[in-house]
């Protein structure tokens, strides 16, 4: 007869103490994800809070690209050529860019030296800038030799930046982009990578900066 009391008053005693810890098992999933949301929606709050801010502060200027002034490089030699690919349309002439006049700004324009050779040996000198960002092309000056036969840079009077063309003379600019001057992001590489990429083909060189 004790025995059967103690039992029962046994599972008396235990019972609210089972039914609390199981109800504390069942609430903490659910606690977890209530605080999970909060937590949530505080920083879609913030974040909200933050894009407004940004949209309605007249301080916050927006990026406006300004290109660099430049000098004119010295007229290229034959020892500093380093040929490179044309269009196909013009397999008759021969494309060399001057190395030492290559050079990455920090406005992130390629600028070089273009000499296209004839067949008969005939010069067209120009000196480019090229965006890889906008896919553009800026012609800063044209080779030319003086009445002392003394050859030297004519800077162009009127200078705009152009798009690419597929076809014409200036066939050549996206060919340049795509094979040395430009990564697959549109972003001018650095000088060192142009020349190992006209140098040894940027399939070669890819590891370095991809």
């Amino acid at each position: 007869m004790n025995i059967c009391i103690k039992i029962r008053f046994s599972g008396i005693f235990r019972a609210p103490k089972m039914l609390a810890l199981y109800g504390t098992m069942l609430l903490l999933p659910f606690s977890t994800i209530v605080f999970s949301s909060i937590v949530v929606a505080d920083t879609w709050d913030k974040m909200d809070s933050f894009s407004d801010e940004y949209q309605e502060n007249d301080n916050v200027e927006d990026f406006v690209w300004k290109e660099e002034g430049d000098n004119l490089p010295a007229y290229p030699q034959d020892n500093d050529l380093l040929e490179v690919a044309g269009p196909p349309a013009y397999q008759n002439y021969q494309y060399l860019i001057d190395a030492k006049s290559l050079k990455v700004g920090q406005d992130g324009v390629v600028r070089y030296t273009l000499v296209i050779r004839s067949s008969s040996g005939a010069d067209n000198v120009m000196y480019d800038g090229i965006r890889c960002t906008t896919q553009q092309l800026k012609n800063y000056a044209y080779g030319s030799t003086d009445m002392n036969g003394k050859k030297k840079f004519i800077k162009k009077q009127s200078i705009d930046w152009k798009p690419f063309r597929a076809s014409g003379v200036t066939a050549y600019a996206p060919i340049f982009v795509t094979n040395y001057f430009c990564d697959h992001y549109g972003i001018a590489l650095k000088r060192h990578e142009i020349i190992q990429n006209i140098k040894y083909g940027k399939g070669n060189v890819d590891g370095l900066y991809y």
